[in-house]
């Protein structure tokens, strides 16, 4: 189970390291924002797998994931999801803050995004997608399409496309918001937040070991 989503990641960061050069020294991951550091919660302590994060929203011939990139939840995962998705967002640093800066957003919200074909010559469109926190609306300031499928905005039933949808303010992992695509919604982040409200709490007391089961 906790490597369900987490090719979604390796896929992307593959495709995007596709024909470069090998890394020559590992590196120690580097945050992409600050979030958790400002809200104290440590590195490597976290047993989530990135189901507990990632919400899946069904419409009629499309299955979409949403998976906020936030430290706020990240620092809650394993550190084998921390390092996948924290190496995706460091391949695309640069991109993230120029689309930022463009817009003049020191601190965006990130979510990495999939589109998966359930019919055959299946549209999607990105911009559709929506986050919205009561009465107010989360729009992108900017997509990076991952897989070469993202741009045709089109796919076989089976295929998939995958993207970094980049916010102009954090995305409002600590409350419970809403994603919605066309007439297709869902409020299922407010059903996982006593969940990673937990493991928040165990990490900051210090309670646990880290060779618990963790059960999506």
């Amino acid at each position: 189970m906790r490597l369900r989503y987490a090719a979604m990641a390796i896929i992307a960061l593959s495709a995007c390291r596709a024909g470069s050069t090998p890394a020559q020294v590992p590196t120690p991951p580097t945050p992409m924002s600050d979030t958790a550091s400002r809200d104290q919660l440590p590195l490597g302590r976290g047993q989530l797998s990135q189901d507990n994060i990632t919400i899946r929203l069904r419409e009629v011939t499309l299955d979409i994931r949403f998976l906020p990139l936030d430290e706020r939840v990240l620092r809650l995962l394993s550190d084998d999801s921390y390092a996948a998705l924290n190496a995706l967002l460091n391949v695309h640093r640069r991109r993230v803050d120029s689309i930022a800066a463009s817009r003049g957003v020191r601190r965006p919200g990130i979510a990495l995004v999939s589109f998966h074909a359930l019919t055959p010559s299946t549209r999607f469109d990105p911009t559709v997608l929506s986050v919205s926190l009561r009465n107010r609306q989360y729009r992108p300031i900017g997509v990076l399409p991952l897989t070469p499928s993202f741009s045709s905005q089109q796919l076989d039933a089976g295929g998939s496309a995958s993207g970094l949808f980049i916010y102009e303010e954090e995305l409002p992992v600590t409350e419970p918001f809403t994603i919605g695509y066309l007439d297709a919604s869902s409020e299922e982040w407010e059903r996982r937040l006593p969940r990673l409200e937990t493991e928040r709490g165990r990490i900051l007391g210090g309670r646990g070991s880290r060779d618990s089961t963790v059960r999506p």
